[in-house]
């Protein structure tokens, strides 16, 4: 009877110690789901370097082509968690079109009813980013600049710029990956096992669609993509043929032409 007693509060003992455990457990993984997460009380953000001048490349609603305007620039320190990242933020005002954007740098900005919207590459992907705050008619670019001081967050900025996860990013991406087939597209070089996001060397309107020219870092491949804004997707894919033989043929004219120098 007595030992029924003692392995019974042993048992006992033995549960309220592993439901602790589990618990502790639970909790550890939820704060570091948290951090990982970027959740906004673990976000810090500081200017690391001040609004300098710089330029920008802007694509009007139906006109063409592209235009370079000037735009602000300077550099954030996002703190989240045990993490540390730095985000080059900018900052514009297009008196043409009335409309004005602030957010991490993009490779370009499209205006479109009113407003703006900036994609980059990220990965295989493109990645779409609203102005992080609303225009205001009145405001001037000092004006915007101090206001990313003042209403734009930490948490906003690091969702904008870098997601750690894909429910918090701000837009859906596009997924170049499926569709362009020619791997070296997305990589420094034919062969290479590091990633390099394709070059943008125009973008236009093309009946209604967003028009994307790309060529791979070596500049030795080619290829085009046209994307509805609206719904983000690719309806239309160029690539431009190559075959092997021309490829071999032009990196060893490239590599004689540099041993020759």
């Amino acid at each position: 009877m007595i030992f029924s007693q003692n392995l019974f509060y042993l048992t006992l003992i033995f549960v309220l110690l592993a439901a602790s455990a589990i618990e502790s457990s639970e909790q550890k993984e939820n704060a570091q789901r948290n951090e990982y997460l970027g959740f906004p009380e673990n976000v810090e953000k500081k200017q690391v370097e001040k609004w300098k001048d710089s330029k920008v490349r802007l694509l009007r609603s139906g006109k063409q082509p592209s235009v370079v305007i000037n735009a602000k620039r300077a550099v954030y320190e996002i703190r989240h968690g045990s993490r540390k990242q730095i985000i080059t933020v900018i900052a514009f005002s297009d008196l043409k079109s009335g409309t004005s954007w602030v957010g991490p740098e993009q490779d370009a900005y499209l205006e479109m009813q009113g407003k703006i919207l900036g994609f980059r590459f990220s990965g295989k992907k493109i990645r779409w980013c609203r102005s992080l705050l609303k225009h205001d008619p009145k405001a001037t670019l000092p004006d915007i600049t101090d206001r990313v001081d003042q209403d734009v967050t930490g948490f906003s900025l690091l969702c904008a710029a870098a997601p750690s996860n894909e429910r918090l990013a701000e837009e859906k991406p596009t997924r170049l990956g499926s569709h362009i087939k020619n791997r070296s597209m997305f990589t420094d070089g034919h062969f290479s096992a590091h990633y390099a996001p394709p070059i943008v060397t125009k973008f236009q309107w093309d009946e209604g669609l967003l028009k994307l020219s790309l060529t791979d870092q070596t500049k030795r491949f080619e290829a085009a993509v046209w994307i509805d804004v609206k719904s983000r997707e690719i309806k239309k894919v160029f690539e431009k043929p190559w075959t092997y033989e021309e490829f071999y043929k032009k990196f060893g004219d490239a590599k004689t032409k540099a041993n020759n120098q």
